[in-house]
């Protein structure tokens, strides 16, 4: 029989358990959903077509058929971004670097000024620092992201920043070791508490002006990274994300969205990343190799979103209550124009830098009968704008002294030669194949530097091929034996190669410099600077509109 004093006693203690629990902090859900939006290499391509539109080859919305066709600009993006957002407006946006430097003059012009406002009105929340954004050094960027003008004011009108930090974990002091940069940001998403840690490419050094990153030390990526976690954690962070700028490259067969997330043919620095990076990061969002891919690499999220923002990823996770991926989604989305109409705020933003460049964008240069492409017929070879560019500095450098072979590095070629019938070639459609601002310079090697130069270049294994592209005084054979690449006969001026003469070289400043790991040009003597590497293109072009059609392919031949 049941006591009223006992009823008594169990009423009470239930009516304060149930108080204790009103009063308790509240359970997470099982499962919460995360959202990443990103871009990457945008290069300052606000403008929506030439000089360097992204024309990737898709099925037409329309017929569905297969062709090319056109994506990208800022203005197209902006909608794309805007509509992704729309269908969850708790989705972080972030970006994986390189999103100014190498820029069309529109933008170039404007010291990317006009870009990086753009990129704030995107949304983006941070973005990793691509050794682009270090063009012109790190003070420069820092004035940049404050939103501060340069001396003698700011070239875009209103100019406040782009309103995201750069992160570079990885980025220090070389004195002192401490970052210099920002190392992450956190971002709250609905219920989620979300750290973005962000490194630039450690190989930055051998991708940039040797003088940009005077002082610098850039670390290792994943130590970096992972020496974080800890930190991150205990800030409160539920969800970590790492944004590289780093990537991989897919083979022939690669496609933008692998629905198996597989992606056997990818190549790169990515795949050793991804395996030793802390397990705690749910996903890695990279950069810097222009790819389009959505992959899983020991069961994590490894993407990215192409280039010049002619595609956005879109990532989802879905996480348990301890932070853990229980699902992960991505696609690539492309960015097309006929899709997605402008958004009129970028492009009114579009117009006015169109208006401040174009007296210096529409410069006519002169009128050739053809263009030229950047990517060689055969990808162990040369290419005719790689030969056109080579010949251009050999000739400027002849007007100045003797001078028996130049070379061009593909990596600084940005874009095909576009010609439209008819109309004179501009410093827009030249700037957007050499936009660095090099000098082009002068050294001496002898026969033996030049060899050693010439075969430590060649391409081993399934390693992307980074042939120097020659002049027509310099012509060579290569083959590979047994997976091992030898060199055979080499020609200069038609004549075999002395291992023991003095041959004069010339390059532009950032190959003279060791840049795209081509140290041995740091022995070169006798260095002179002769003038700008853009000057050298221009004036073959005026003095020879010709040329473009007689740098046909075949100074480098793989037997």
């Amino acid at each position: 029989m049941v006591t009223p004093h006992f009823l008594r006693f169990f009423t009470a203690a239930a009516m304060a358990a149930a108080l204790l629990a009103g009063c308790s902090t509240p359970q997470p859900p099982r499962s919460t959903e995360l959202t990443l939006l990103s871009i990457n290499d945008f290069h300052g391509n606000i403008q929506p077509a030439q000089p360097t539109p992204l024309m990737p080859r898709l099925p037409d919305p329309a017929t569905g058929q297969i062709k090319p066709q056109a994506a990208g600009g800022v203005a197209h993006l902006a909608t794309a971004m805007a509509q992704l957002r729309a269908k969850n407006p708790d989705a972080v946006i972030v970006a994986g670097g390189d999103l100014i430097g190498a820029s069309p003059q529109i933008s170039n012009l404007l010291r990317d000024e006009p870009t990086l406002a753009a990129m704030g009105q995107l949304g983006i929340a941070a973005s990793a620092l691509g050794n682009h954004e270090l063009d012109a050094g790190l003070p420069e960027l820092l004035r940049q992201t404050r939103g501060e003008c340069a001396p003698g004011g700011c070239l875009w009108p209103g100019y406040k920043g782009p309103g995201f930090p750069f992160l570079g974990a990885n980025v220090l002091d070389a004195a002192t070791g401490k970052p210099l940069l920002p190392t992450h940001s956190i971002q709250q998403a609905g219920t989620l508490k979300v750290a973005i840690a962000g490194v630039a490419t450690k190989d930055t050094p051998q991708v940039i002006m040797a003088k940009a990153v005077k002082g610098i030390r850039f670390a290792d990526e994943v130590d970096t990274l992972n020496a974080l976690v800890p930190q991150l954690k205990a800030e409160g962070a539920q969800v970590l994300v790492a944004v590289m700028h780093e990537g991989g490259v897919q083979g022939k067969n690669g496609s933008a969205n692998d629905p198996s997330y597989a992606c056997p043919t990818l190549t790169g620095r990515v795949l050793d990343i991804a395996k030793r990076l802390d397990p705690a990061y749910a996903i890695i969002i990279g950069g810097h190799t222009h790819q389009a891919y959505t992959c899983k690499i020991n069961g994590r999220l490894v993407v990215q979103a192409g280039s010049y923002g002619g595609w956005i990823t879109e990532s989802r996770l879905k996480l348990d209550a301890s932070g853990r991926v229980l699902e992960a989604q991505a696609v690539n989305h492309p960015v097309l124009q006929s899709v997605y109409a402008p958004n009129p705020a970028l492009a009114a933003l579009v117009a006015q830098a169109a208006a401040l460049t174009e007296a210096a964008r529409m410069k006519p240069v002169a009128t050739l009968p053809r263009g030229a492409v950047r990517i060689p017929k055969e990808p162990n070879g040369d290419s005719p704008l790689g030969n056109l560019i080579a010949d251009g500095q050999l000739a400027f450098a002849r007007k100045q002294g003797p001078a028996d072979i130049a070379f061009m590095n593909p990596g600084g070629i940005r874009a095909d030669l576009v010609v439209t019938p008819g109309k004179p070639t501009t410093m827009s459609d030249v700037l957007a194949v050499l936009p660095f601002g090099n000098e082009i310079v002068a050294l001496t090697l002898t026969g033996q530097q030049l060899w050693d130069i010439l075969h430590r270049a060649l391409p081993k294994g399934d390693a992307q091929p980074r042939l120097l592209q020659p002049s027509s005084t310099l012509r060579y054979r290569w083959r590979s034996v047994n997976g091992t690449p030898q060199l055979g006969e080499i020609l200069v001026d038609g004549k075999p190669l002395e291992r023991t003469r003095d041959y004069r070289i010339v390059v532009n400043s950032f190959v003279a410099e060791g840049g795209d790991d081509q140290t041995g040009f740091k022995h070169g003597r006798d260095r002179a600077v002769l003038g700008a590497d853009i000057d050298t293109l221009v004036e073959l072009l005026k003095s020879n509109p010709q040329a473009v059609e007689q740098v046909a392919p075949g100074r480098i031949v793989r037997e």
